[in-house]
């Protein structure tokens, strides 16, 4: 076995990594300077602060299912309440009889998914934690409190069966077709599961954990916290969905440059198409109304028409509740002046060709942009000169913008769910009947007891970095597919060497002619190894992997550290779903046994061939894990069963809620039969770890560590 002592150095030295560099002179955004750390975690669950580093993976026992009726009785209670006027908090008012609160909610569905970041799966609406600190403070979802309210006697109506994300979600559709925009709307992914609070959103800040992974405001870079290098942040300004409407900080009022936050924050959130941003902003502002009624808020009553939202005021079309291509139209069909509104807002007001005023509409400079940047404006004509065109490309950005946290189309329920799309990477079904895995097991057992040790190892190797791109997260990665044998993957130097593994179970699978995927293979590799290195290891398998055609899924799934180690480390076991003991455990995976924890604690964190990864395990609340597994094999053995089983079963989704896998072992040795697992039962990705498990939120790694453990052996 090669320890991993060098690791780090060959690693970092081809990846990105977070730095924290100095202020850079830029002034920081005056919206949101600073966050009362306290009250945020108070509000974010009680003692959650004391026991971040113990907080298990959300249980996923929240509010969510199918209603009675179906999400269609929701969806119609929806479109009704567009229709209506509360005086606790009244519809917006056009005149002419133009009064929706179609506007407000979009708004509401646009903000609740928009946190989503693709750089580690975080945010999105599953969980619904725009209900609670630090999302529902933040100054872009101002006012959305209100939102909420009107949208509880619905939620009252349909009870725990209906989640609020699923609701907030639906309440966007509903918003739409309510205006006319049934064409605009391409279905509706059910099955969000609501949080019992907000501290999985304590990482996307503002908040100390959010400095500690991804520092914007310590270093006075509020509202351009992109330039800091390897930042997994996703707005430009925290507390923002995406950029700050008035343009930069550093260059106000500027379109082109506030095209190019654009960009960089749409790609943060898996849309790296123009195309996408242009339509999705247009036809968010295609309804409704931006309010600033006042330059010193509250404004009278603080409802209707003195509402105080982000200080911006006024409607991008003058048919603000009807469903219109209008919004790119206008953008080409004026002359836009910068002004000052009422609210004290910098914005752009309408001016005909012949100088005279224009309707009374406006725009923010992030609008401006799409008409200027040479990227956006060929999108924004072409979807002013074709409504069929805006309607089909909005729903399907749309679409992805409030499910892109969601999964696989597999884990989707409810009778609205379209087609799976591109963005989902959905695998087809696991076939029936399964394969006769015996000979096939017995096949890769003769491969390895006829090598070197070495040879078992990269099995190891092989099966865990093939699991390790599962993102609990977003439910993204993971074996099931096997695209670590396709591009990206196979490239990243984590993988290397794993080809020539690849090719060997390739060729097993070529000379018997047997119809087990690769999947199926590379897994039962590992266990064949692992089983073979040590007899105290028994690991069951989940026949019925399949394999993708391509690795298309797999390119933001790539192996990204941070520092300090320590932090890597810990963040790595949440973004997977691992607790803090499964996750020490795959650490031996080349070696299962107290000996590993015995030698590390021998090098006192200093010396040795061991990597900062490896060394990090002797710090906090890690190094009691360590000191137990070095003590207790049997406890090691448990913990790592379990641990390697989630890994490799943790993407075998039958729904929303429920795993493939759990309770199932499927034949694989001679005289075998199959049965449900009893020792290691199969943790669903729905579901939390097994009772005292430690899975922190803390951080923003995607995939590291996992595959940094056999980067070298």
């Amino acid at each position: 076995m090669i320890r991993t002592g060098l690791l780090a150095t060959i690693l970092l030295g081809a990846t990105s990594t977070l730095a924290h560099p100095g202020r850079n002179g830029d002034k920081p955004c005056p919206i949101l300077q600073t966050h009362v750390e306290e009250e945020a975690y108070a509000a974010a669950g009680q003692g959650y602060k004391q026991s971040r580093y113990m907080r298990a993976l959300n249980t996923r026992t929240g509010d969510g299912g199918v209603p009675d009726g179906g999400f269609e009785a929701v969806e119609e209670d929806l479109i009704a309440l567009m229709a209506t006027n509360d005086a606790a908090w009244p519809a917006d008012d056009f005149g002419g009889g133009q009064v929706s609160y179609a506007g407000l909610f979009i708004r509401l569905a646009w903000h609740c998914s928009g946190s989503y970041r693709e750089s580690d799966g975080r945010g999105g609406c599953d969980g619904g934690r725009i209900r609670f600190a630090p999302e529902a403070d933040w100054e872009d979802n101002a006012n959305l409190d209100k939102a909420r309210m009107l949208l509880e006697p619905i939620k009252e109506k349909y009870g725990s069966s209906l989640s609020w994300g699923d609701l907030i979600v639906l309440s966007g559709n509903a918003a739409i077709k309510s205006t006319g925009g049934e064409d605009a709307i391409l279905g509706f992914c059910g099955g969000r599961i609501d949080d019992a609070d907000g501290s999985n959103s304590l990482i996307l800040g503002p908040s100390e954990i959010q400095e500690e992974q991804s520092p914007c405001l310590s270093l006075d870079l509020q509202g351009d916290c992109l330039s800091v290098n390897g930042t997994a942040l996703g707005p430009t300004t925290v507390g923002l969905i995406y950029v700050n409407p008035g343009g930069p900080v550093t260059d106000p009022n500027n379109p082109i440059a506030s095209g190019v936050d654009i960009r960089r924050a749409f790609s943060r959130m898996g849309f790296a198409d123009n195309q996408a941003a242009t339509i999705l902003i247009g036809g968010g502002h295609a309804l409704g109304k931006a309010h600033g009624a006042c330059n010193s808020a509250p404004c009278g009553d603080g409802k209707g028409n003195n509402t105080f939202t982000s200080g911006f005021e006024g409607a991008w079309t003058t048919t603000p509740t009807t469903w219109s291509n209008q919004y790119f139209n206008n953008l080409f069909n004026f002359n836009w002046t910068l002004e000052e509104g009422p609210g004290g807002g910098m914005q752009w007001k309408p001016m005909n060709a012949d100088g005279s005023a224009g309707p009374d509409i406006f725009m923010l400079t992030t609008d401006i942009a799409l008409s200027v940047d040479e990227d956006y404006k060929p999108f924004a004509e072409m979807y002013a000169r074709d409504l069929e065109l805006h309607n089909a490309d909005f729903a399907k950005a749309w679409y992805r913008l409030t499910s892109a946290d969601m999964g696989p189309a597999t884990r989707c329920i409810g009778n609205m769910v379209p087609e799976p799309q591109p963005f989902q990477y959905t695998l087809p079904e696991s076939p029936d009947p399964l394969p006769d895995y015996i000979p096939v097991f017995k096949a890769i057992n003769d491969h390895i007891a006829g090598t070197d040790a070495e040879h078992g190892a990269g099995f190891i190797k092989l099966a865990l970095n093939c699991a390790s791109t599962f993102r609990s997260t977003d439910y993204r990665g993971g074996c099931n597919g096997a695209r670590i044998r396709f591009s990206p993957e196979i490239d990243w130097e984590t993988n290397a060497g794993l080809d020539e593994h690849i090719s060997h179970l390739q060729g097993i699978k070529d000379d018997n002619g047997f119809d087990a995927s690769m999947a199926d293979m590379i897994v039962l590799a590992g266990i064949a190894a692992l089983e073979m290195s040590n007899a105290a290891i028994d690991i069951p398998f989940c026949g019925g992997y399949v394999d993708a055609e391509d690795g298309e899924a797999s390119e933001p799934l790539g192996p990204r550290f941070y520092n300090p180690a320590n932090v890597t480390v810990i963040d790595d076991f949440a973004v997977k779903g691992l607790t803090m003991e499964q996750g020490v455990a795959l650490f031996s995976a080349q070696s299962v046994g107290s000996q590993y924890y015995v030698d590390l604690l021998g090098s006192g964190g200093t010396s040795g061939d061991y990597s900062d990864e490896e060394f990090a395990l002797l710090t906090g609340d890690l190094l009691p894990i360590v000191e137990t597994f070095a003590e207790d094999e049997a406890a090691l053995i448990d913990a790592f069963t379990s641990g390697w089983t989630y890994m490799m079963t943790a993407d075998r989704y039958l729904n929303n809620r429920d795993n493939a896998c759990t309770g199932v072992s499927v034949a694989i040795d001679q005289g075998a039969t199959p049965s449900p697992v009893a020792a290691s039962p199969v943790a669903s990705p729905t579901q939390a770890p097994a009772s005292g498990s430690a899975a922190n939120i803390l951080g923003l790694s995607i995939v590291s560590m996992m595959f940094a453990i056999f980067a070298m052996m």
